[in-house]
Formats: C-alpha cells, sequence, structure tokens
C-alpha cells in the first residue's frame, strides 16, 4: 500500500478547513460568523497553494521553507546551498499566502479575489467588523471566493468536491432596496477604509458569471416558472401559505449514484491506477466506502417501499478514495 503523498495530506486539510469555515458562516445564530469565516477560509486557501506547490515540485518540502538571505558562515560568506529560516520552536517557517500567490502566478482576478479575503481577514484579526455593509461584502467576496475554490481543487488535484455542501446560506435575507438604510457616512473610519478598498477593487474587476474567477459575486434568489423535467417543483401550501419543495427521490437517487461496480468503477479504476489489485485488500477498502452514503447507494427493484432485490450504485467522487491507497498511472 503506498503512503500518502505530502500534498495530498495538505488537501485534505485545506478541505476541512474550508467546510469548518461554511459550516460555522451558515450557523443560525453565530457572533463572530464574517470574521471565523475569513480567518478559515484565507487558512484553506494557503493550505492548497502549499499544496499545489509541492505537488509541481514532487513534494519537496523545500519548495515551501523560507530562505534566510541573511543567514552566512562565520567568515561572513554565504553557504553554497540555501538555509532556511526557523520559528522560536525551532520548526522550519513556511511561506506566506502572498507568496505562494505569487510563485504559483495566479489568474488575476483569482489572486485579488484571496487578496480581498486576506485584508478581511487581518481586518478582523487586528481590529473588529460591526457592520451590514461589511457583512453584504464578505457574503459576497466569500461565494466568489468558494466558487474559486472548487474550480482550483477540481483543476489542479482531479479532487470533485461535489459531494460536500459548498454554498453560503445567507443568499437574499437583504434586498437592494433594503440596504439603502444602511450608510456608507455612518461607518467608522476603519470600516469605511476597507469598505472603500473592496469597492476600489470591485471597480477594476466587475463580477462576471461568464468567468471562471471573480472578486465578488452578486447573489439574488427568486422563484421562476420552468418547463423543464429537471426542475425541482416548488409549490405553495394551500393550508398556510407556506413553500413546500418536491423531489423525486428516484431522480435524486440516479443522480448522485451513477457507476455500477462491473460496468463503471472497476474499469475507471483499471484506468486511472497503475498497482490495482482487486484481491482481498481490495474488498476491505470498497467494504469500508460502501458503508459510507456519501459513495455509495443500494437501489431496491420496489425504490419506493424498498422491497425485493436491490443493487450497489457508486457516486463517481468515490475514486479519490482509492487515490489514499493506489498509485496513479502516469
Amino acid at each position: 500500500m503506498s503512503r500518502k503523498a505530502r500534498h495530498h495530506s495538505l488537501l485534505e486539510k485545506s478541505i476541512q478547513a474550508a467546510l469548518s469555515a461554511i459550516e460555522v458562516y451558515n450557523k443560525p445564530d453565530f457572533k463572530y460568523r464574517e470574521e471565523s469565516f475569513s480567518i478559515l477560509m484565507v487558512n484553506a486557501w494557503e493550505v492548497l497553494l502549499k499544496a499545489k506547490i509541492l505537488k509541481d515540485n514532487n513534494n519537496k518540502l523545500k519548495s515551501i521553507y523560507v530562505i534566510d538571505k541573511d543567514k552566512t558562515k562565520a567568515d561572513g560568506t554565504p553557504y553554497k546551498s540555501p538555509k532556511y529560516k526557523t520559528n522560536r520552536a525551532g520548526n522550519f517557517l513556511t511561506i506566506e499566502i502572498t507568496k505562494a500567490i505569487k510563485n504559483l502566478n495566479l489568474e488575476e482576478r483569482l489572486a485579488e479575489n484571496i487578496l480581498l479575503l486576506t485584508e478581511i481577514r487581518d481586518n478582523a484579526i487586528h481590529f473588529f467588523n460591526e457592520s451590514k455593509l461589511f457583512e453584504k461584502k464578505v457574503l459576497e467576496i466569500g461565494t466568489a471566493s468558494l466558487k474559486s475554490y472548487v474550480e482550483c481543487v477540481n483543476e489542479w488535484f482531479d479532487y470533485d468536491l461535489s459531494q460536500y455542501n459548498f454554498y453560503l446560506m445567507p443568499l437574499s435575507f437583504y434586498h437592494p432596496h433594503e440596504w439603502e438604510s444602511f450608510s456608507f457616512n455612518k461607518e467608522d473610519k476603519q470600516h469605511q477604509n476597507l469598505l472603500k478598498y473592496i469597492a476600489e477593487k470591485e471597480k477594476k474587476f466587475p463580477s462576471d458569471t461568464k468567468t471562471k474567477h471573480n472578486i465578488s459575486l452578486i447573489l439574488e434568489t427568486k422563484f421562476v416558472r420552468s418547463k423543464s423535467i429537471k426542475a425541482i417543483p416548488v409549490r405553495y401550501s394551500k393550508d398556510g401559505g407556506e413553500i413546500t419543495v418536491s423531489i423525486d427521490s428516484e431522480e435524486k437517487f440516479a443522480e448522485k449514484y451513477k457507476w455500477t461496480f462491473k460496468d463503471d468503477l472497476i474499469p475507471h479504476l483499471k484506468d486511472r491506477y497503475s498497482d490495482i489489485k482487486f484481491g482481498q485488500p481490495f474488498r476491505k477498502i470498497i467494504s469500508e466506502l460502501e458503508q459510507n452514503p456519501h459513495f455509495c447507494g443500494e437501489r431496491y427493484l420496489d425504490f419506493k417501499n424498498k422491497k425485493g432485490g436491490k443493487k450497489k450504485f457508486y457516486d463517481p467522487n468515490i475514486v479519490a478514495e482509492f487515490d489514499k491507497h493506489y498509485t496513479k498511472k502516469d
């Protein structure tokens, strides 16, 4: 069994940080919502960027260490090989997020979004944020950042995050006309400076849903009529005017669990790995994964009543789990 690559360990740590950021933000009553989200999401980005650098450099840790340019020999002459800075505990310092962005030469809109989020984080750590306008901007910048994050994880590491709910919930609790009651001039000086900085960046890089990355995204939710058979039925209850949502459970199952074992999963694994064998170790791995509803579901002959024969189907995201055990083909 192959050892997990260093960049893969960092990738998993980054994803957990991003999920934590979303979970905190989506709590119904959390007083440090925007600050906590920005701190955790910047951490998720920084670790992800370092994972990308490691992957591009054959997992050599020196690629993310900070070089100590001032360190010389006793006679003042420089060392032939670079020396690296250490922290107070004696461990090697790793590059900060701005250096990682520069090293990877990120697309400009993506880089600016991450830097905006970093600015919000710094403001949150060193000051306090209590502003409805600030909350709105964190939502718009954070949504754009999550969209880019999912894109990068998939593009850089071939890792599909569709198994998770990567979205921020307070989408349209405020409507455009309601924001008129929040005056920019009533903000304190620190907030005004931050909001002006954000506004300058948004003016330079206006929101455009057609581009892969954005500085921020303006979101609206509304109900529209649709003739598509794939549309989720939404109707008003006759009792109290509540909105109810109806989803066909069989269609939902088929949308998530697209693969069969013999015709889909096995061929994909054979094409992906150079050292995979389908003996006892493999059966143990697949047996454990089949217990996780994220990766496997059982479909009955009588689907609604769950009676009769049944067959296992798999979410394509299960493939990423095998990366922890087998070696990808070149």
